[in-house]
């Protein structure tokens, strides 16, 4: 039997279409060939009745590019017959590839039951036949497609011939052929078998086959189609945002639990919703202190966080005295409007201990948590090795855990092994972490059973003193710490304290660490949200001896030389760029009354009026640590900031490669007093280099490191691309087909607010995100921004309201619902804003995170449980009637 390929691709010139096969457990390529460049050829002998898969790659001078999704798979008919597989080319970068993405081929629009079996290809005893295929994923489960054509076999046009959905994502039907000529067109449409007709016609031309087969019969034509077009437009859903650990319900323990889960589930169900988007939900315990609530700094990345697990679903308690102790937790801490993290964090781990106790043997005899162990054992060994050496030592710094500082498989398979004399220590961990999986996998099974995708969030750094980095620090740049530059929502930018990642050496093993985080997470979520997109062009990176993310720059970066300086017009002696620029007549302005007092402790006079920094604050690190450590200097926290803000007044940041512009120098004094000749040069110099000097440096990073951590999974993957954004980001996740994010107070470009109306399709938008206020915390905080909000993007007249009424809060809402965006994701606290009766009286309680202030406790908590959004019809119509309105 011999199978024949063929395949339509316009390559440029060098470029090959190669197909990999795998077939009878060996694989093998084969090149095609084409007189044109455009139609590519190739054929392959295989057995009767063989199975294999196939898939077309590109070929270049520098790599092998595969088309997206899976190997193709065949079922050959028996009989010697010859098949002519007629195929198109899958590319990435087209948005309805996100419809085979998990999130929709296997929850949206998963497939309960065949709609239309599909009957083998039979021997052929005369004659020829054609197998119609569409390769589509988004259609409703009620509906299927089904193909019309000009021949009898198709119908004359008015009887369809229906799809099979056996193979779905793939839509099969076959048809005798009896001339050894097919001039055939067809076309296909949606059909409803409830109602037996055709509910749409895609749209365009018609589809047309011309094939001449080799005799009148023992032949068959596959010809796959790609891609349904839609006349009613691409799909789009809603879905809700709210972190785990601000859920609450009325049995959970003071802090949103996996179960919880369940129950928002049941209230997207009710709302006609079909996402709900968390925060991280790593393991965060590092000192056991509120400072823990920063769900951003993972101690593991692949362990879950023990205070999301519901007690009373690991088991009851034996002990009708801790049953009842229990019982009064739940009370006291629910009663709290907040998330108390360290009462929590004492009431859970007294529980898990009892618990432990009265269930390990059961437990390390049941044949599912041995399986989970032996599984995860990669890094549940080490993980719960660390949080034993953390208890031990009081501390999650590991360089001061003497022996133990330096990681060692053996030193974890000692700590890990039963005999060890403190094994119930760590043994505690793994049974922590077998019940935090159990929990969080039936949320996801239960929500995926109910059609709703959980969307997770994957944080772009890893905590300095985590398991991580005890484990390879290698992996990572400890010499630095991750951030953001400034922005609207914090003047001085971020510092995370997270080290960045050092790409070249996690390349070395085609980035393994990366792909088992993502198929760690891919167990959980159908779709992910990757933090600070930008970091994988590149990250902001802060030297260790600095606090601000001012004095950052990007990492990896093209600093420019002394040579390019002067070409620029910068000539000479560059220390009026590269240090603090102090002088005596703006000190009064920054310090005030304290003027005298930072002049004689902390600065030195060079010259008239001209002062640089005593070496006790040289450095924004040292002048935290001086005034933490000094009782006085402690209440001067508006000295020390002035003191951060000398340091970081430069306009260039040296280092040994060359000269750095500092970000945003035109706020600083240094740059006020240039003459206007200097100030032009800088702006230019400012301009090129964020703006143009890295776009193709910054953009072979991204396709160097994101392909590899795709292809690991089969997530929706949606990119935080905030902030200042590199040219060629858009163009990158385009190509890479990663759903872009539309914040209406972050807008893209220059505008003042984003506009819902002209988002891109390939995107999601959200009135709100955890860092930042709600629309209702915005408005009454910032009203002379309202204002202008309400004349130019609601088109109001006259004063805007005061206060943020609900019917302000669901206009705002409406413009995101009714946006081209594929998904509109709403924080939970705008969606009951709409409601005056449920909503909180203070605006400024609903929000989760304020970025301005570093360390924040993360600990909002939704003042409502989840049992009574769920009954609360009013609002929950008013959503469902605004999701089926807007069409989502």
């Amino acid at each position: 039997m011999i199978a024949y390929f063929h395949i339509n691709y316009a390559a440029k010139h060098g470029e090959l279409i190669v197909i990999r096969f795998k077939k009878s457990g060996s694989e093998d390529t084969v090149i095609c060939q084409s007189d044109d460049h455009n139609n590519w050829n190739c054929s392959i002998p295989v057995a009767e009745n063989e199975q294999f898969v196939y898939k077309y790659f590109l070929q270049t001078n520098k790599e092998m590019v595969g088309e997206h999704g899976e190997f193709r798979h065949v079922d050959l008919p028996s009989g010697k017959v010859q098949v002519f597989f007629q195929d198109y080319w899958r590319p990435q970068f087209e948005v309805e590839r996100s419809f085979f993405s998990a999130a929709f081929k296997d929850v949206i629009f998963k497939r309960t039951q065949t709609a239309q079996p599909l009957k083998a290809i039979e021997k052929l005893e005369g004659g020829n036949k054609i197998r119609l295929q569409l390769y589509a994923a988004a259609l409703p489960q009620h509906l299927q497609f089904c193909v019309f054509g000009n021949n009898e076999a198709l119908g004359n046009w008015e009887k369809p011939l229906l799809l099979s959905d056996e193979s779905y994502p793939l839509w099969q039907a076959e048809f005798n052929w009896g001339t050894q000529w097919a001039d055939i067109e067809y076309k296909f449409a949606i059909y409803d078998p409830a109602n037996q007709q055709v509910v749409e016609w895609e749209k365009g031309e018609n589809r047309r086959i011309n094939f001449t087969f080799p005799s009148a019969n023992g032949s068959v034509v596959v010809r796959t189609d790609e891609s349904y077009r839609y006349a009613s437009g691409l799909w789009r859903g809603a879905g809700m945002a709210i972190p785990v650990f601000s859920l609450r319900s009325e049995k959970s323990l003071g802090i949103g639990e996996y179960t919880d889960l369940n129950l928002l589930t049941d209230w997207a169900v009710k709302t006609g919703m079909k996402i709900v988007q968390t925060l991280p939900v790593n393991d965060t315990i590092a000192t056991k202190t509120w400072t823990d609530s920063y769900p951003y700094a993972a101690i593991s990345v692949f362990a879950l966080h023990p205070l999301y697990i519901n007690l009373q679903s690991i088991a009851k308690l034996a002990n009708k005295a801790d049953e009842t102790r229990l019982k009064e937790d739940i009370a006291k801490l629910n009663k709290l409007e907040t998330v108390d993290f360290e009462a929590v964090l004492n009431a859970k781990f007294a529980f898990f201990e009892l618990l432990y106790a009265q269930e390990k043997v059961a437990f390390f005899n049941n044949h599912d948590a041995k399986n989970f162990m032996e599984a995860n054992a990669s890094w549940l060994k080490p993980y719960a090795a660390f949080c034993h050496l953390r208890d031990l030592n009081g501390t999650t710094n590991f360089n001061t855990w003497g022996k133990h500082a330096s990681y060692s498989p053996k030193i974890v398979n000692e700590l890990c092994d039963p005999k060890y004399h403190s094994f119930d220590k760590v043994g505690l961990y793994f049974f922590i972490q077998y019940h935090a999986h159990k929990q969080l996998l039936a949320a996801t099974e239960y929500a995926r059973k109910n059609g709703v995708v959980l969307k997770g969030d994957l944080p772009i750094g890893i905590y300095r003193e985590s398991c991580d980095a005890w484990v390879a620090p290698h992996l990572y740049n400890m010499d630095g710490q991750a951030g953001a530059p400034p922005d609207a929502y914090s003047e001085a930018g971020q510092n995370w304290g997270f080290p960045t990642y050092n790409w070249e050496v996690m390349a070395n093993d085609d980035f393994a660490w990366w792909k088992q985080r993502m198929t760690k997470l891919a167990e959980y979520f159908d779709a992910l949200r990757i933090d600070h997109i930008l970091g994988f062009f590149r990250i902001w990176q802060i030297p260790t001896n600095q606090v601000e993310g001012t004095l950052g720059l990007f990492n990896p970066r093209l600093p420019y030389s002394r040579e390019e300086l002067s070409q620029l017009g910068l000539h000479g002696d560059l220390l009026r760029y590269t240090k603090p620029y102090i002088r005596g007549h703006f000190l009064q302005e920054i310090f005030g009354e304290d003027t005298d007092f930072v002049r004689k402790n902390f600065l030195e006079e060079t010259s008239g009026s001209i002062f640089r920094l005593k070496k006790i604050v040289d450095n924004q690190l040292k002048i935290k640590q001086l005034f933490a450590g000094d009782e006085y200097l402690s209440e001067k926290r508006e000295l020390a900031i002035g003191l951060m803000r000398l340091v970081s007044n430069v306009l260039l940041i040296e280092e040994e490669a060359g000269f750095n512009p500092r970000i945003t120098l035109e706020t600083t004094r240094s740059f006020k007093y240039l003459d206007d000749q200097e100030k032009a040069i800088f702006k230019h110099l400012y301009d090129d280099y964020f703006y143009k000097r890295h776009d193709e440096f910054w953009k072979q990073q991204a396709l160097w490191k994101l392909p590899p951590l795709l292809q690991a999974t089969n997530m929706l993957i949606c990119g935080e691309d905030l902030g200042m954004i590199p040219h060629s980001v858009a163009g990158v996740m385009h190509d890479l087909n990663i759903l872009s994010l539309e914040i209406q107070r972050m807008p893209k470009g220059q505008a003042q607010f984003g506009q819902p109306e002209n988002y891109p399709y390939a995107s999601v938008c959200s009135p709100s995100c955890h860092d930042m206020p709600t629309i209702r915390g915005w408005w009454e905080n910032d009203y002379k921004t309202a204002q202008l909000f309400f004349k130019t993007s609601l088109r109001q007249f006259g004063p805007a309201p005061q206060n943020c009424s609900p019917e302000i809060v669901e206009a705002v809402n409406w413009q995101h619902m009714t946006s081209p965006s594929m998904l509109a994701i709403f924080p939970v606290q705008d969606l009951v804003g709409m409601d005056a009766n449920l909503r909180r009286p203070a605006a400024a309680d609903e929000t989760i995170n304020d970025p301005s202030i570093s360390p924040h406790y993360w600990r909002f908590r939704f003042h409502l449980p989840i049992e009574r959004l769920i009954k609360e019809e009013g609002l929950n119509s008013k959503i469902r009637e605004m999701v089926m309105e807007a069409g989502r």
